[in-house]
């Protein structure tokens, strides 16, 4: 089973969770990043409900496991787990009118009964950020939140770092963020 309703997901909230009635701002500037590893299961113990991993490096990791993992009794000693890590980030200019209210939400999907384990956990969080710095030499824009915490970004995208070209400090920014992961048993 493949969670690619995770991926979705992640790319309709990274577009959409900027405001769409600001249509006299610059578009967003959007760039999403994924990471995957895959570890092999060395031991299961079904009572405990517990698992211990060997990662790509050979490291081995203990993962004890709630009773939403209903499909606990489908793995075994060899079968492999792939862990994938999505992160997407859409920024734009936005006037705080009010119409895009911070917000923050998330979803979690198990696999179906009977099919090997896997799990898909998204969140997503959107905040008006007032902009403190933009350093273009290093691609950094520092910036305070709703709640007075700052923050410090290196942009890497090109499309980011043209985004971030345009700022000033004391602008306000729209900044939303969406990480998922995904975990499954393969054979």
């Amino acid at each position: 089973m493949h969670f690619t309703r995770t991926a979705i997901l992640l790319a309709a909230f990274a577009t959409t969770a900027v405001p769409l009635a600001v249509s006299a701002q610059p578009q967003p500037a959007a760039v999403a990043r994924s990471a995957e590893t895959v570890s092999t299961i060395e031991a299961v113990d079904q009572r405990e409900r517990s698992v211990i991993l060997r990662g790509e490096d050979g490291k081995l990791t203990t993962l004890f496991l709630g009773d939403r993992v209903r499909n606990l009794p489908q793995v075994k000693a060899g079968d492999r787990v792939v862990t994938r890590v999505t992160q997407a980030v859409a920024v734009a200019m936005n006037k705080p009118d009010g119409r895009a209210p911070a917000a923050a939400g998330e979803m979690a999907e198990v696999a179906p009964p009977g099919s090997m384990p896997g799990a898909a956990y998204v969140r997503g969080v959107r905040a008006l950020v007032t902009i403190d710095a933009v350093d273009r030499r290093a691609n950094t824009v520092t910036f305070t939140g709703p709640a007075g915490n700052q923050r410090t970004v290196t942009l890497r995208d090109q499309k980011m770092r043209d985004f971030a070209r345009r700022l000033r400090r004391g602008d306000q920014v729209q900044v939303a963020v969406v990480e998922g992961i995904t975990v499954e048993a393969v054979r």
